[in-house]
This record gives structure tokens, C-alpha cells and sequence, in this order.
């Protein structure tokens, strides 16, 4: 027996630009892993040198039985300075896109995954009135020269720093956290609010939103039969007894403009990694007793089944999974990680829940930020030193579920 997934069902993997390429030195993010002291654990360096390997990291993917592959364009190298556009840039992307054509992957990009070119924070990242103006030409100029992707997304995760506001203010009185606060702003050469993480929630709500539908129309505009959407970090909101009202203010302010907002869109991205459980006093976190990855998430994969649920009651707009993954060096558990979300997913989707598609977050062990390479996310190894790439058995597991279009009930 197997549970089987519509016949146009995408299954893929995904990376983003400043997370694989490697030396993205007109970004924002390559100035603040520099800061010192920095907030980041190390560098991103030459990450997985994707930029020099993408043909071999599509041919792994399409190698697998993957049909489909998310990736970033990097505004910070199609724009380094304002007004001055890199063709060899767009060149460097249409050559992945072309890679993936003749591979018999579909391209799905994202136009914007955190990273800003540095000249853009300094102006005040999406702080920035001209913000949004600024984001459609970038998309806008890149539409119009990249051709044959077939799935777009404007921005990545837009509310993430919303789910994590006052972050800073709780910090205030640390004299370490305000040591590197100032060294981040003087290689920002602006407030840390220029950078996409120190974004408060009026700009996103006003400038970040503003950039998706003018972004949206500016892709639209060149590519009218693409799929356009925007990507959303949630997780499982879920309350104990008695905290319900909690959970639902709390999903209200993360989610619920951002949701309203694209609910006309072609498809939400929805990236979900874990369960939040609300309690009555206010707090919220892990449930107790419940296994966490090494990013300190609740091992839950159930909860993307569930956050797929409240996305489509909301909106009744079309979901594509385009984040969804287990961080550990354990592959084992990342196997039945996947094949637990699937599982409860599949359910789901046959109680009428209009998902289209699941990408693995991510295809490679990549760089994770302020985390550094510590968390392994990947279906993919990297050794550090060589860059050779070593395959998982749950890339091969999940490469065998998308040949099959189903998931087999026995393990």
C-alpha cells in the first residue's frame, strides 16, 4: 500500500544564494559576519562554492528523483551599487535555470532570501521609504532577462523578525550583546535595522508588503503564466487549556496581515520546522518531554500537516511547502522526519487542503546564519575542507517517494 500524491504534485529541495554560493561581499550579511565582535559564530566564507558547482548540485538533485529545485538570485550581485546591474550576474542565473531545463528540473526562484546589497541597508533596509520601489526595478530588471523558471517567489520568511521582535530591547542591558550591537551597525555603516533581522514590524507590514505586490506585478509583468507567491515562517501555534485566546492573538500578530495580504496571491510558500505550545501565564515554548533539534525546535513533524491546516482555513489560497526539514547529525531520524510530515500532510490534503508541493530544507549542509555550519539541515553532506558532497540515505529515500508520487505505508 502507499499513499499517493496528485499527479502534479512538486517535489524538491532548496538552498538559498548567501547560505551556498560563497563570498557574497556586496551583501549586508558578508559586512556584519565581519563585525568584530560579530553576532555571527564564523563567517560564511566560500560557503558550499555553489556558485562555481551548481551544475553538479543540480545533476545530484536530478540524480535523486527530485524534480524540482528552489534557489536564490542575489540581488547583492545583480545590483552590487545602486542603479549599476551586473550582467554577467544574470548571466550566472540563467545558466542555473538552463542547467535545471535540460536536467528535467523546474526552477523555482526566489527573488529575495534575507540579504540585502549593502548600499540598500545602509539606506535603511526596509525601513527605507523607497523600499519597495527599489525591490520592483531589482525584480523588474531580472524577470525581464531570466527565462524558463517556472515557479517565483518575491520574498523569503517577509515576517520572520515580526515572530521575533524585541529581541533587541531585551538585550539592551548586556554589555556583550551591545558591544557587538555597535560593531554591527559600524560595518553596516547604518542602524541594525537596515539589515532584514533588525527590521521592526511597521516596515515589513508597510514597505516589505508594498515590495511583494509591486515585486509580484513587476515578475507578472514579464512571466504572466508563472505562479508568483511569498513565503511565510510559521509554526504550530497550539495552547494548553484555557490559553486559547493567547494562541490566537499570537497568531493574529505573526501571521494574520501577512496572510491577508497574499491571500489573492497564486500560492502562500509555507516554511514550517516545529510546534510552539502557549501557555496560560503567557509563555510558550517546546512542550515538555518532547525530543529538540539542535536548533532548540520541538522534533514535531506534524506540525506542517497543521500549520497547512490554519493557512488554508484563513485564506483558501493554494500552499506550496517550500520549507520543511530536520536539523542533526542524525540521518536516521531525518528520514522518519520526512516521512512522519508526509504522512500527516498527505492526511491533510485528502480532508481537502490545496497543497501543491513539498521542498526539503534544505538539498545541502549549508550555512546557517548567526548559527554558523554547526546545524546540518542537509540531504546533502559537505565536508568543510574539500567541498565534496556526500549523499544521505534520506536524499535517497525522499528521492524514491517523488519518483513514486506516493509514500509507501511500511518503512
Amino acid at each position: 500500500m502507499a499513499l499517493a500524491f496528485p499527479e502534479k504534485f512538486i517535489w524538491g529541495a532548496a538552498t538559498a544564494a548567501h547560505q551556498v554560493e560563497g563570498g557574497n561581499v556586496s551583501s549586508d550579511f558578508w559586512a556584519l559576519e565581519h563585525a568584530q565582535p560579530s553576532f555571527f559564530h564564523e563567517p560564511s566564507g566560500d560557503a558550499c562554492d555553489q556558485y562555481h558547482r551548481f551544475a553538479d548540485d543540480i545533476a545530484i538533485l536530478a540524480g535523486l528523483g527530485l524534480k524540482a529545485y528552489r534557489f536564490s538570485i542575489e540581488w547583492a550581485r545583480i545590483e552590487p551599487e545602486e542603479g549599476a546591474f551586473s550582467q554577467a550576474a544574470i548571466d550566472h542565473y540563467q545558466r542555473c535555470i538552463d542547467h535545471c531545463r535540460a536536467r528535467g528540473v523546474s526552477a523555482v526562484l526566489t527573488f529575495q532570501h534575507f540579504t540585502l546589497p549593502l548600499w540598500q541597508a545602509r539606506k535603511g533596509g526596509f525601513t527605507d521609504p523607497a523600499f519597495a520601489d527599489r525591490f520592483a526595478r531589482y525584480c523588474d530588471h531580472a524577470a525581464q532577462r531570466l527565462s524558463g523558471f517556472d515557479i517565483a517567489c518575491t520574498l523569503n520568511e517577509l515576517n520572520l523578525p515580526v515572530v521575533y521582535a524585541g529581541i533587541l530591547e531585551r538585550h539592551a542591558g548586556d554589555a556583550r550583546f551591545a558591544a557587538r550591537l555597535a560593531a554591527a551597525e559600524r560595518a553596516l555603516g547604518g542602524s541594525i535595522a537596515g539589515n532584514f533581522f533588525g527590521a521592526p514590524p511597521a516596515a515589513l507590514l508597510d514597505q516589505g508588503l508594498k515590495a511583494h505586490a509591486m515585486g509580484r506585478d513587476a515578475i507578472k509583468a514579464h512571466h504572466p503564466h508563472i505562479p508568483v507567491g511569498l513565503t511565510l515562517a510559521l509554526q504550530d501555534e497550539q495552547a494548553e487549556p484555557g490559553a486559547e485566546h493567547l494562541r490566537d492573538q499570537r497568531r493574529e500578530e505573526f501571521y494574520g496581515p501577512f496572510l491577508d495580504a497574499c491571500a489573492k496571491d497564486d500560492f502562500i510558500g509555507v516554511q514550517t520546522y516545529t510546534r510552539v505550545v502557549v501557555r496560560r501565564d503567557g509563555s510558550f515554548g517546546p512542550e515538555p518531554g518532547y525530543p529538540l533539534t539542535v536548533m532548540g525546535y520541538e522534533d514535531r513533524p506534524q506540525a506542517l500537516a497543521e500549520t497547512c491546516r490554519y493557512v488554508w482555513q484563513r485564506t483558501k489560497t493554494p500552499i506550496i511547502v517550500t520549507e520543511n526539514g530536520w536539523s542533526g547529525e542524525d540521518d536516521a531520524r531525518r528520514g522518519a522526519f520526512i516521512r512522519e510530515a508526509l504522512t500527516d500532510l498527505h492526511k491533510a490534503m485528502a480532508e481537502g487542503v490545496d497543497v501543491r508541493g513539498y521542498f526539503y530544507w534544505s538539498l545541502l549542509d549549508n550555512y546557517e546564519w548567526l548559527l554558523g555550519y554547526e546545524p546540518r539541515f542537509g540531504l546533502v553532506g559537505v565536508d568543510r575542507t574539500t567541498q565534496a558532497r556526500s549523499i544521505k540515505p534520506s536524499a535517497v529515500m525522499l528521492g524514491g517517494i517523488a519518483q513514486a508520487n506516493a509514500l509507501s505505508v511500511e518503512p
